[in-house]
Protein backbone atom coordinates (compact mmCIF):
# COMPACT_ATOMS: atom_id res chain seq x y z
CA UNK A 1 0.00 0.00 0.00
CA UNK A 2 1.10 3.08 -0.85
CA UNK A 3 1.43 6.09 1.64
CA UNK A 4 -0.32 8.82 -0.76
CA UNK A 5 -3.07 6.33 -0.85
CA UNK A 6 -3.92 6.95 2.49
CA UNK A 7 -4.86 10.24 4.66
CA UNK A 8 -6.44 8.81 7.95
CA UNK A 9 -4.83 5.36 9.75
CA UNK A 10 -7.76 4.27 12.57
CA UNK A 11 -6.23 1.50 15.02
CA UNK A 12 -8.64 -0.30 17.61
CA UNK A 13 -7.17 -0.17 20.83
CA UNK A 14 -8.05 -3.56 22.72
CA UNK A 15 -6.31 -6.43 20.79
CA UNK A 16 -4.13 -3.76 18.70
CA UNK A 17 -2.71 -0.91 20.69
CA UNK A 18 -3.34 -3.19 23.90
CA UNK A 19 -4.06 -6.45 24.76
CA UNK A 20 -7.16 -7.78 24.44
CA UNK A 21 -8.03 -7.10 28.01
CA UNK A 22 -11.51 -7.23 28.05
CA UNK A 23 -11.35 -10.92 26.76
CA UNK A 24 -8.64 -11.83 29.53
CA UNK A 25 -11.02 -10.07 32.39
CA UNK A 26 -14.29 -12.32 30.59
CA UNK A 27 -11.54 -15.31 31.04
CA UNK A 28 -10.92 -14.76 34.51
CA UNK A 29 -14.33 -14.55 35.74
CA UNK A 30 -15.56 -16.73 34.22
CA UNK A 31 -13.44 -19.45 36.11
CA UNK A 32 -14.74 -17.79 39.44
CA UNK A 33 -18.00 -18.65 38.27
CA UNK A 34 -17.59 -21.66 36.80
CA UNK A 35 -18.78 -20.56 33.15
CA UNK A 36 -16.97 -21.24 29.39
CA UNK A 37 -15.61 -18.26 28.30
CA UNK A 38 -18.40 -18.17 25.39
CA UNK A 39 -20.70 -18.68 28.33
CA UNK A 40 -19.40 -15.54 29.98
CA UNK A 41 -19.14 -13.55 27.31
CA UNK A 42 -22.47 -12.99 26.24
CA UNK A 43 -23.18 -12.57 29.50
CA UNK A 44 -20.20 -9.47 29.79
CA UNK A 45 -20.08 -8.38 26.57
CA UNK A 46 -24.00 -8.33 25.64
CA UNK A 47 -26.71 -9.25 28.19
CA UNK A 48 -24.95 -6.57 30.90
CA UNK A 49 -22.77 -4.87 27.68
CA UNK A 50 -24.70 -3.70 24.60
CA UNK A 51 -28.26 -4.72 26.08
CA UNK A 52 -27.88 -2.12 29.21
CA UNK A 53 -26.54 0.68 26.76
CA UNK A 54 -23.47 1.07 28.41
CA UNK A 55 -20.85 0.12 25.82
CA UNK A 56 -22.35 2.47 23.35
CA UNK A 57 -22.43 5.29 26.04
CA UNK A 58 -26.25 4.57 26.76
CA UNK A 59 -26.39 4.11 30.33
CA UNK A 60 -23.36 4.55 33.37
CA UNK A 61 -21.41 2.00 34.35
CA UNK A 62 -23.32 1.53 37.75
CA UNK A 63 -25.93 -0.30 35.34
CA UNK A 64 -23.47 -2.47 33.85
CA UNK A 65 -22.01 -3.71 37.03
CA UNK A 66 -25.63 -4.08 38.21
CA UNK A 67 -27.17 -5.89 35.73
CA UNK A 68 -23.98 -8.16 36.04
CA UNK A 69 -24.52 -8.78 39.53
CA UNK A 70 -28.49 -9.54 38.63
CA UNK A 71 -27.62 -12.12 35.93
CA UNK A 72 -24.53 -14.08 38.22
CA UNK A 73 -26.83 -14.47 41.02
CA UNK A 74 -24.90 -11.55 43.11
CA UNK A 75 -26.74 -9.82 45.61
CA UNK A 76 -24.04 -7.32 46.56
CA UNK A 77 -21.65 -4.71 44.71
CA UNK A 78 -19.24 -6.32 42.34
CA UNK A 79 -18.19 -3.30 40.52
CA UNK A 80 -14.28 -4.01 41.85
CA UNK A 81 -14.49 -7.11 39.05
CA UNK A 82 -13.62 -3.75 36.62
CA UNK A 83 -10.09 -3.90 37.83
CA UNK A 84 -10.07 -8.26 36.12
CA UNK A 85 -10.77 -6.05 32.89
CA UNK A 86 -8.42 -2.84 33.02
CA UNK A 87 -5.42 -4.29 34.74
CA UNK A 88 -5.13 -6.58 31.30
CA UNK A 89 -5.34 -3.30 29.27
CA UNK A 90 -1.93 -2.16 29.68
CA UNK A 91 -0.77 -0.56 26.33
CA UNK A 92 2.08 -2.08 24.32
CA UNK A 93 5.43 -0.12 24.58
CA UNK A 94 6.42 -1.00 20.81
CA UNK A 95 2.73 -0.19 19.59
CA UNK A 96 2.73 2.85 21.58
CA UNK A 97 6.43 4.13 20.30
CA UNK A 98 5.59 3.31 17.29
CA UNK A 99 2.69 5.34 16.95
CA UNK A 100 4.19 8.02 18.37
CA UNK A 101 6.30 8.39 15.54
CA UNK A 102 3.89 7.52 12.54
CA UNK A 103 1.65 10.69 14.24
CA UNK A 104 4.28 12.81 13.56
CA UNK A 105 3.62 12.29 9.46
CA UNK A 106 0.03 10.82 9.58
CA UNK A 107 -3.02 11.70 10.69
CA UNK A 108 -4.31 8.76 13.23
CA UNK A 109 -7.51 7.95 14.98
CA UNK A 110 -8.52 5.75 17.39
CA UNK A 111 -11.45 3.42 16.14
CA UNK A 112 -12.86 1.30 19.56
CA UNK A 113 -15.64 -0.23 21.35
CA UNK A 114 -13.70 1.19 24.15
CA UNK A 115 -15.84 3.09 27.06
CA UNK A 116 -14.83 5.52 29.71
CA UNK A 117 -12.35 2.95 31.06
CA UNK A 118 -9.73 4.22 28.17
CA UNK A 119 -9.41 7.33 29.67
CA UNK A 120 -8.74 5.53 32.70
CA UNK A 121 -6.23 3.98 30.69
CA UNK A 122 -4.52 6.91 29.33
CA UNK A 123 -3.76 8.66 32.64
CA UNK A 124 -1.52 5.41 33.84
CA UNK A 125 -0.06 5.09 30.17
CA UNK A 126 -0.47 8.32 27.50
CA UNK A 127 -1.27 7.46 24.29
CA UNK A 128 -4.24 9.29 23.15
CA UNK A 129 -2.43 12.33 22.11
CA UNK A 130 -0.90 10.75 19.13
CA UNK A 131 -4.33 10.55 17.68
CA UNK A 132 -6.13 13.48 15.71
CA UNK A 133 -9.96 11.91 15.70
CA UNK A 134 -11.35 9.62 18.36
CA UNK A 135 -14.47 7.24 17.32
CA UNK A 136 -15.25 5.04 20.74
CA UNK A 137 -17.96 3.89 21.12
CA UNK A 138 -18.86 5.09 23.95
CA UNK A 139 -19.17 8.29 22.52
CA UNK A 140 -20.70 7.57 19.77
CA UNK A 141 -23.77 5.91 20.47
CA UNK A 142 -22.79 2.96 18.39
CA UNK A 143 -21.00 0.09 18.35
CA UNK A 144 -18.58 -1.88 15.68
CA UNK A 145 -21.78 -4.27 14.99
CA UNK A 146 -23.30 -1.54 14.84
CA UNK A 147 -23.38 0.21 10.27
CA UNK A 148 -23.42 3.57 11.69
CA UNK A 149 -20.22 2.99 13.43
CA UNK A 150 -18.02 2.44 10.20
CA UNK A 151 -19.74 5.62 8.44
CA UNK A 152 -18.68 8.02 11.19
CA UNK A 153 -14.85 8.32 10.11
CA UNK A 154 -15.52 9.37 6.76
CA UNK A 155 -18.82 11.66 7.55
CA UNK A 156 -16.72 13.80 10.51
CA UNK A 157 -13.29 14.07 9.31
CA UNK A 158 -14.22 14.12 5.44
CA UNK A 159 -12.00 11.83 4.68
CA UNK A 160 -13.25 9.63 1.59
CA UNK A 161 -13.56 5.88 2.92
CA UNK A 162 -11.09 4.67 0.59
CA UNK A 163 -8.24 7.27 1.99
CA UNK A 164 -8.90 5.24 5.26
CA UNK A 165 -6.99 2.15 6.32
CA UNK A 166 -8.69 0.65 9.55
CA UNK A 167 -6.03 -1.81 11.84
CA UNK A 168 -8.19 -4.63 14.03
CA UNK A 169 -7.69 -7.37 15.35
CA UNK A 170 -11.03 -9.27 14.18
CA UNK A 171 -11.58 -10.03 10.72
CA UNK A 172 -15.38 -9.64 10.79
CA UNK A 173 -14.13 -5.68 11.59
CA UNK A 174 -11.61 -5.39 8.94
CA UNK A 175 -14.55 -7.52 6.52
CA UNK A 176 -17.23 -4.94 7.48
CA UNK A 177 -14.54 -2.07 6.88
CA UNK A 178 -14.28 -2.79 3.69
CA UNK A 179 -17.59 -3.43 2.95
CA UNK A 180 -17.74 0.15 3.76
CA UNK A 181 -15.13 1.04 1.01
CA UNK A 182 -12.06 1.81 3.56
CA UNK A 183 -8.73 -0.12 3.69
CA UNK A 184 -8.47 -2.99 6.27
CA UNK A 185 -5.65 -4.24 7.59
CA UNK A 186 -6.49 -7.97 10.10
CA UNK A 187 -3.67 -7.01 13.16
CA UNK A 188 -2.11 -10.65 14.32
CA UNK A 189 1.54 -9.89 15.30
CA UNK A 190 3.03 -6.46 16.63
CA UNK A 191 6.20 -6.99 14.10
CA UNK A 192 4.17 -7.61 10.87
CA UNK A 193 1.87 -4.43 11.71
CA UNK A 194 4.97 -2.25 12.32
CA UNK A 195 6.95 -3.31 9.26
CA UNK A 196 2.97 -2.64 7.30
CA UNK A 197 2.90 0.81 8.41
CA UNK A 198 6.86 1.33 7.97
CA UNK A 199 6.32 3.20 4.72
CA UNK A 200 4.07 5.93 6.55
CA UNK A 201 7.55 7.09 8.31
CA UNK A 202 9.00 8.39 5.30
Amino acid sequence: MKKEDIELILFDFGGVIAPEGFQLGVLKLAHMYGKTFEEMYEIAGYEAGMDTGYTAGGSPEENYWAAMARILGEYRDISHYRDLYLDNFEPRKDMVEFIAQLSQKNRLGIFSDQTNWIYEIDEQTPFLKYFDYKCISFEKGYTKHDDEFYLLPSQETGVAPEKILVIDDKKRVVERAKSFGMQGYLFVFIRDCIEYLRPFLS
